[in-house]
């Protein structure tokens, strides 16, 4: 009911269900995103969620807990067994704990019991004992550390279920104690055992071992998975539903499993090349496969991918963590490259093969390969094709379009109606989407479900931008292009209101157009000298030009002046940045979306109440804003019914507010109709607000009042922009995987076939040939490097530096 993790900083967050206080927040008020606990700090190192309690280790050796104590699992001696809701320590004390594991229960069996190992290797444990799983051969529950009647100094790994428990010793030998009426124990009986007993698979290859509700799985050093106990929901992966008293292996079987985490009743694995894989009962979507459908024997999840690096399995949930450094070029072939210096055979760099001289890829190449090669991915709303599958379904996760490709470079989507277009970086323009209107620009009135060029072509086109049921884009060469409906307001800038099918200038023409947006029935756009001009409907005082008239072509704004950066158009109202770093906005203001504390249209430009000169980027959605200052925190306003401002309320706002995540690592946002979409610096993506139809791209159809990742996780997140009912988002190839890839040294600098680079320490290059599996490169860091089984003492990898950072 509760969860907590740990950072890379130290840091320990805790949010959910908060009964006894399991947050350690000093309340038992339930968070909804995650807090940290009263004692802060940056030196948490691990920790472990019970049912209504938590325990963590800190890295100075010190264990804390917190939360229900009703069986006396914070182990802290107490008579009355008081609840905490702030961290305290065991009445063990001492500064060599190195892990800790508590046990889960369930609202009718919340009991609970915890084990600990201390750097010594002495395995200690407290709590419940009504089943022996305190393993102390006896079944009194205890307030305060014991040891397990084996006692011994060479426990390794352990790992708490309901009312048993699992560790491994560091000889490899695997032991279970505790409840064993499902064959959980894996000793070829169902009965309890008040003290450790070996499996029936005896070894002394076990390497980690985890346990479940009713169930046990463990990992032997050769790579094998193993599981035993209950069987009923599939979730010892063996392909029945059938209980096991003694371990077997899962159906995939396999020698390249990594780590094993066991859940109520299912089980959620990681292996060694970070595919990830989940098993077992699927009630509430716990194996992310986009299916609510049990399974017995591994999945992988819809995400796939091949960088997982660990997951854990909860009661109806699962969690994982992905590497940030992995990236994946398996099914990715690089494009041909410029001239090489040598080369053989073979043609390009996904393969390992040796390039030819005309094929090979520079370190520059490569890395600007990586850096530019991206993917166009879309979730939500389908039913007019504009999620560009060639379909007119809607879809809760991300999907790629039919297009594919891997040089999208700028997405507009329409927040008001059910249009995208997308620039590449080749310069072409595609659009897909509604197309009753022209909209599109292929010279049609047809919508259609995957992307096509507009009939213009060409390759000069820079950015875009989707109105309602017009488009408008600027070209490399200054230019600016309008299409689409036209009737009454004039949107298309060219003097007239007769809608047009395929592109034409606005009746300003030249040639020094930079940017443009496009909100409801008109558009906003800057030249290079920074001037601001705005044309179309007018009627809430969009246009910002002090009056309420419709323009039919280009006007300033009253603010004039020449410092407009970056612009953005909402339904009937615009907001833009200075580059003073100021923000201003006009238009209407019935739900607070201007930001300057009143519900008053404003036909002029003004400031919100925040001021400030830090304003950097700015997106006007429906009926609210968002905004990112230079420090990195995101600011939001305006309609607040649907948890779109993710500030965890569902309340409008017409000041600014910081989403509940606070932190200052905002690079980019989006404001669609109904919901936020957002990236960080760590190129992870978050959404919030209307989720109806999967527009969060988290596997659900629930609305979100705060911010939550997308089901594909993944750090390599570039741009991400908010739709009316859909979300787009561009992913860069860095977030695949080198590490299991071998690319020829040919590919890379043009030595011959499996050479490895290196600086002779002159400034010139030389070329190593490649050792045999097992060896590695090594350097005393004054002698060219050697291939060896293991490097000596104090040596240094070696890395040339010609590789260019990769």
């Amino acid at each position: 009911t509760n969860s907590a993790g740990v950072k890379t900083d130290g840091t320990l967050w805790t949010w959910g269900a908060n009964a006894y206080g399991p947050l350690g927040d000093n309340t038992s008020l339930p968070r909804s995103s995650p807090v940290q606990t009263v004692t802060f700090g940056t030196n948490w190192k691990q920790v472990s969620c019970g049912y209504r309690n938590t325990a963590a280790v800190k890295q100075d050796g010190t264990l804390w807990t917190w939360g229900s104590n009703n069986n006396g699992q914070l182990g802290t001696n107490g008579a009355s067994n008081a609840h905490m809701s702030s961290p305290v320590q065991t009445v063990a004390g001492g500064t060599n704990w190195k892990m800790v594991s508590l046990g889960n229960g369930y609202s009718n069996a919340p009991a609970t019991h915890c084990a600990a190992t201390k750097t010594d290797g002495t395995l200690w444990m407290w709590g419940y004992n009504g089943n022996g799983q305190l393993g102390d051969n006896t079944r009194t529950s205890r307030s305060s550390p014991i040891q397990t009647v084996t006692i011994g100094t060479n426990w390794m790994q352990v790992s708490s279920g309901y009312y048993h428990t699992a560790a491994v010793k560091n000889d490899g030998t695997l032991w279970t104690w505790g409840l064993g009426t499902s064959g959980q124990l894996g000793d070829n009986t169902i009965l309890s055992k008040s003290s450790p007993v070996q499996t029936v698979a005896g070894g002394t290859t076990w390497l980690q071992a985890a346990c479940g509700a009713s169930y046990t799985a463990a990992i032997k050093t050769d790579g094998t998975l193993w599981t035993w106990g209950l069987g009923t929901s599939g979730q010892l992966g063996d392909s029945t539903i059938i209980s096991k008293s003694s371990p077997v292996q899962t159906v995939t079987f396999g020698t390249n499993w990594k780590q094993v985490s066991c859940g109520s009743n299912h089980t959620a694995a990681t292996k060694t090349d970070g595919t990830l894989w989940t098993w077992g009962a699927d009630t509430n979507g716990q194996l992310g496969d986009n299916t609510i459908v049990a399974k017995s024997s591994p999945v992988q999840t819809i995400t796939s991918g091949y960088s997982w690096k660990q997951a854990v399995a909860g009661f109806s949930l699962t969690m994982a963590i992905q590497n940030e450094s992995d990236v994946n070029l398996l099914d990715q072939t690089l494009p041909s490259g410029a001239t090489g210096s040598t080369g053989s055979t073979g043609s390009t760099g996904a393969t390992g093969s040796a390039g030819t001289a005309s094929g090979a890829l520079t370190a520059s190449q490569l890395g600007d390969y990586l850096s530019t090669s991206t993917r166009l991915w879309a979730f939500g709303l389908g039913t007019s094709g504009q999620l560009g599958d060639n379909t007119i379904l809607s879809k809760s996760s991300p999907i790629q379009t039919t297009a594919f490709g891997t040089n999208w470079k700028q997405i507009s989507v329409s927040n008001h109606n059910l249009t995208t277009t997308v620039v590449k970086s080749d310069g072409t323009l595609w659009s897909w989407g509604l197309g009753t209107t022209g909209q599109l620009g292929d010279n049609t009135i047809l919508s259609k479900s995957s992307p096509v060029q507009t009939v213009a072509g060409g390759t000069t086109w820079l950015q875009s931008a989707s109105g309602f049921a017009h488009t408008a884009a600027v070209k490399s060469d200054g230019t600016l292009w309008v299409w689409g409906d036209n009737a009454t307001y004039g949107q298309l800038g060219d003097n007239t209101v007769a809608p047009k099918s395929s592109p034409v200038q606005t009746v300003a023409f030249g040639t020094n157009w930079k940017n443009v947006a496009s909100g409801s029935y008109h558009c906003a756009a800057t030249k290079t000298d920074g001037t601001l001009w705005t044309w179309g409907r007018n009627s809430s005082g969009q246009l910002g030009d002090n009056t309420i008239v419709h323009r039919s072509s280009p006007v300033q704004t009253t603010a004039f002046g020449s410092n407009w950066v970056q612009i953005s158009c909402g339904y009937y109202y615009t907001a833009a940045v200075k580059n003073d770093g100021t923000l201003w906005t006009w238009g209407i203001n019935t739900s607070g979306q201007l930001g300057e504390n009143t519900a008053s249209p404003r036909s002029s430009p003004i400031q919100t109440v925040a001021y400030g000169t830090n304003w950097r980027q700015v997106s006007a959605g429906n009926s609210m804003t968002a905004c990112i200052k230079t420090d990195g925190t995101l600011w939001t306003w305006g309609q607040g019914t649907n948890g779109t401002l993710g500030d965890n309320t569902a309340v409008s706002k017409s000041s600014p507010v910081q989403t509940v995540t606070f932190d200052t690592t905002w690079k980019q946002v989006s404001a669609g109709n109904g919901h936020m979409i957002g990236t960080k610096t760590d190129n992870t993506m978050w959404s919030w607000g209307l989720g109806t139809s999967g527009q969060l791209g988290d596997n659900t159809i629930v609305t979100k009042s705060s911010p939550v990742q997308t089901v594909t996780y993944g750090l390599k997140w570039k741009q991400a922009y908010a739709g009316n009912t859909t979300t787009y988002a561009i992913q860069t190839e860095a977030d695949i995987n080198l590490l299991d890839q071998t690319l020829a040294a040919t590919n890379i600098l043009g030595g011959d076939a499996g050479q490895v680079p290196y600086n002779t320490g002159s400034g010139s290059t030389s070329f190593l040939a490649a050792g045999t599996v097992g060896q590695v490169l090594q350097s005393n860091g004054t002698a060219a490097p050697s291939w060896s089984s293991a490097p000596p003492a104090a040596s240094s990898i070696f890395l040339s530096n010609n590789f260019g950072g990769l």
